[in-house]
């Protein structure tokens, strides 16, 4: 018996597309492109692939490029092809990209918009095809003549991690486990075919959450290459919404024109922590504009949703698993524990890591603190490798950055352990200031030492300009911890 089409993410988009033909699917580069023409070209680039290329079936495909609609055709193209799509970091150094090409054993790297240094590092060192070039000679495909019927277990996409804490893991889905998060995300967020989402999250990082999802519901993108405050606020003008990060949310409301924010009709956001008093903020400055939050991780693509009401009403929740979605605690470690259809089939050909990361039942160990309430609402309340832990008692850096949130002079704060001859390891808070209010470290620390009790008080404060970041903008904790032990950063410390 065949599987229908349904079951894989390729046959969803196919029936979409078919459905949907003549809608605008994709915006940029002052182009239009409608979804017959997105996926008749997806298709052509994926047979130039296994004919031009002349790639084995199941062959992992690295792709890197800021956002624009040819890298979606791209991702698309290969799927299509019943390859594996490798969406890879642009801001890494050429080293790091050769070292995650050989990590997932790419047989070909297709290069968008990226350096010359960096195409000229990779074009010496590993086979290479420009991706206008395999745009270009691609013959558009009406149908699938020449491309394999892909499986629902067929391998899809394999996402490193940040590797903000070591060495990165090719994380592996496959047709179903895409499919399912994105028909999570469709039934969480309010998605409807006239939507026009902006697109500038880098790609490399969030198709999954903000591409997929549109474009399963008959939706339309408009990529944006990189987040830019200026280009964003005139794309969210002439949009309806946007996936988003709490930092990126933060900076909208200190910068960006109000009144394009307000021509929004809703947002979601994950990935961090989100500050509840960004989060009162955004409620405030812009009532129309429904902020709708979820939790996961790139091994488990989303584990809950927060719906705009849940979190007018508590600001602090992540929100309820979904349906199919097993959420847990470890009642020694306060670890939560997910399990899903839409979580990773493992690491790429590490199957000691895939192991490790896995409990008994096979639910994925998501490294985050945090606590179900009776209700069966969840709630982060750490990282378990962030936990500091001073004079033998547990700090979770957590509770003492939502303190600092809360002061009016600050945009942004994270707190890191770093080592005390007395307690072991003591809690410093690092932040930066909301636009030019004059914030001082002694303000900060002060703040934070009022508002907590003994052990959990930071020892020390720090204001920067900006905080290391991942690639995607979540905070690089480590490398803050390593800036402040080789003393780059200059603490003031409590008396």
């Amino acid at each position: 018996m065949t599987t229908p089409p349904s079951q894989t993410l390729v046959g969803w988009l196919a029936a979409v597309a078919a459905a949907h033909s003549s809608r605008p699917a994709l915006f940029g580069d002052g182009t239009e492109t409608s979804y017959a023409e997105m996926w008749s070209r997806a298709g052509g680039m994926g047979r130039s692939l296994l004919e031009d290329e002349a790639l084995p079936a199941g062959s992992r495909v690295a792709v890197i490029g800021a956002n624009e609609p040819a890298y979606i055709e791209v991702f698309l193209a290969i799927l299509r092809a019943g390859l594996v799509a490798v969406p890879l970091n642009p801001m890494l150094d050429v080293a790091s990209l050769l070292a995650q090409t050989d990590l997932v054993e790419a047989s070909l790297v297709v290069l968008g918009d990226v350096s010359a240094d960096i195409a000229e590092g990779l074009t010496s060192s590993v086979r290479t095809v420009p991706l206008r070039a395999l745009r270009e000679r691609a013959t558009p495909l009406v149908g699938r003549a020449g491309l394999p019927r892909v499986r629902p277990q067929s391998a899809a996409a394999i996402i490193p991690t940040s590797g903000s804490t070591g060495a990165p893991r090719g994380v592996l889905h496959t047709q179903a486990t895409l499919l399912h998060c994105a028909q999570q995300l469709s039934a969480a967020l309010p998605i409807r075919p006239d939507d026009r989402s902006v697109a500038f999250l880098p790609f490399f990082a969030s198709i999954p959450e903000q591409v997929l999802p549109i474009l399963c519901n008959g939706g339309s993108l408009e990529t944006v290459p990189r987040f830019d405050i200026g280009r964003v606020a005139e794309a969210c003008a002439r949009s309806t919404c946007f996936d988003a990060i709490p930092t990126i949310m933060a900076r909208l409301l200190d910068e960006a024109p109000l009144d394009s924010l307000a021509n929004l009709r809703w947002v979601s956001f994950a990935s961090e922590p989100m500050p509840p008093a960004t989060l009162r903020r955004w409620h405030e400055a812009l009532p129309g504009v429904e902020a709708h939050q979820f939790y996961g991780m790139t091994e488990l693509v989303p584990a809950t949703t927060a719906s705009h009401r849940m979190l007018l009403e508590d600001p602090t929740t992540v929100g309820l698993p979904f349906p199919t979605t097993l959420v847990a605690q470890d009642t020694t470690t306060g670890q939560l524990l997910c399990r899903s259809p839409a979580q990773m089939r493992g690491y790429y050909n590490n199957r000691q890591a895939s192991a490790a990361a896995l409990t008994e039942n096979r639910s994925i160990k998501t490294g985050d603190l945090g606590r179900i309430d009776e209700r069966g609402w969840v709630y982060l309340t750490g990282r378990l490798k962030d936990l500091i832990i001073t004079g033998g008692l547990n700090v979770a850096p957590a509770e003492i950055e939502a303190i600092a949130c809360h002061h009016p002079q600050v945009g942004a704060a994270a707190v890191v352990g770093i080592p005390d001859p007395r307690w072991g390891e003591t809690p410093v808070v690092v932040g930066v200031a909301r636009d030019a209010t004059g914030l001082t470290p002694d303000v900060l620390l002060s703040h934070c030492r009022q508002s907590l009790k003994g052990f959990k008080r930071p020892s020390a404060a720090a204001v920067v300009d900006i905080l290391p970041s991942t690639g995607i903008g979540k905070i690089a904790k480590n490398l803050l911890r390593d800036q402040i032990v080789r003393g780059e950063i200059a603490l003031v410390h409590a008396s």
